[in-house]
């Protein structure tokens, strides 16, 4: 049940946001960069407002950014000069990248291939008309076989050698190697992220390592993913890595809760619903948040049996009633355990209540705007609106 006055009033579903849970979030990632002697470069599609951008950044001298459209690019903007667009660049966009890239310090582009090369070298040399050139980092495929080029294959260091020393080094600025490790979602304990973490750590690296000795600059070697920012070794320094690049955890959810990755103290997202009907002889009710409010993100089946599945949240503060079922605008409200009753008098129609999603980046993004708030347990604390950046 919902107890901060300010919110009893709110329209459902919204998504509300604990503005200290969320800065402590980030302060804690950035004392671990500093602990560990590297940068942070955060992501910022997790949220993508400018306010919690400012929070991953505060305090930093290289206050760098990360995004994953090339909206959020422009977005952004307003408040960094140096932001890394972590997608393979296509040449339909490219136009829109150079833009956007004369307007600030830097915009970076992705590359791990040689037509993402020829294109922006093309783009150069037809429009080019204030003599700026590509800031690019190369992707490094640690495992994940999402994006990347293979770090074991000579083609790879043909592309640096292509833009640092080749005919079209000047066009470039090389800023480096990047890699993700989505595969860390994938982890049933923390000691195999942490096992993946040194894993992601050496193989980038490594190859960071293998450039400079070649005679090739490298100056970022950057990695992560929330799990694996979680859980770095304490080496990372010496592993050859500079710098990490995690975006989930300023909000976390409920992944990072049963990956080990975080507490359900540390998450500072939650969507508010509404009970809109009850059936005890079923032991069921349901709320108004359904997949356009939660998202339709399973979450950790891979966990099974251990996490009850389907699972598309859990209420705050009920951590044994979760949602089994979304359709679009209704979130069906079942006992984790089939034997324990829902103590339907905490759950009449019309009562206010907050749920934990599995995938709080997805989540976010289907709202306008996010409510802000002090502390969900200050019933008299400010409400404010962060408004996000939409789209593409």
């Amino acid at each position: 049940m919902v107890h901060h006055d300010k919110i009893k009033d709110l329209n459902t579903p919204c998504i509300l946001v604990d503005e200290k849970v969320v800065k402590n979030n980030c302060k804690s990632m950035i004392d671990r960069a500093n602990q560990l002697g590297v940068d942070i470069r955060p992501h910022m599609k997790t949220h993508k407002t400018i306010e919690i951008g400012k929070y991953q950044v505060e305090g930093l001298k290289n206050q760098r950014v990360i995004v994953s459209t090339l909206s959020e690019a422009k977005f952004f903007t307003k408040a960094f000069k140096d932001i890394l667009y972590a997608i393979p660049i296509s040449p339909n966009k490219i136009s829109q990248a150079y833009e956007i890239h004369c307007e600030i310090d830097r915009l970076h582009l992705m590359i791990d291939h040689i037509d993402h090369i020829t294109s922006l070298v093309n783009h150069i040399k037809q429009t080019n008309i204030n003599g700026k050139i590509w800031s690019v980092f190369l992707k490094i495929d640690c495992g994940y076989h999402r994006a990347g080029a293979n770090p074991e294959s000579e083609e790879t260091i043909r592309l640096v050698d292509l833009i640092t020393h080749g005919e079209y080094s000047k066009y470039f600025e090389f800023q480096g190697i990047y890699s993700h490790s989505g595969h860390s979602y994938k982890c049933t304990t923390p000691q195999e992220i942490k096992k993946l973490a040194i894993q992601e750590a050496t193989v980038t690296g490594s190859f960071g390592k293998k450039l400079l000795a070649c005679g090739y600059p490298c100056p970022n070697v950057s990695i992560g993913s929330t799990p694996v920012c979680c859980h770095l070794p304490d080496n990372l320094k010496d592993l050859g890595v500079t710098e990490i690049h995690p975006g989930n955890y300023v909000f976390y959810d409920l992944m990072q809760m049963e990956l080990g990755n975080c507490s359900v103290d540390d998450v500072g997202v939650s969507v508010l619903t509404t009970v809109i009907s009850v059936y005890p002889d079923r032991n069921e009710f349901l709320v108004d948040a359904g997949s356009l409010a939660l998202s339709s993100d399973p979450g950790c089946t891979h966990l099974a049996p251990n996490r009850p599945t389907p699972n598309f949240g859990i209420i705050v503060g009920h951590p044994n009633l979760r949602v089994l079922a979304v359709t679009q605008e209704i979130g069906k409200i079942v006992s984790t355990c089939d034997n324990s009753p829902i103590p339907f008098d905490h759950f009449k129609i019309g009562t206010k209540i907050r749920l934990i999603p599995n995938h709080s980046c997805l989540t976010a993004a289907m709202f306008s705007h996010f409510y802000v708030l002090d502390s969900h347990d200050d019933v008299n604390g400010e409400l404010k609106s962060f408004v996000p950046n939409k789209h593409w």
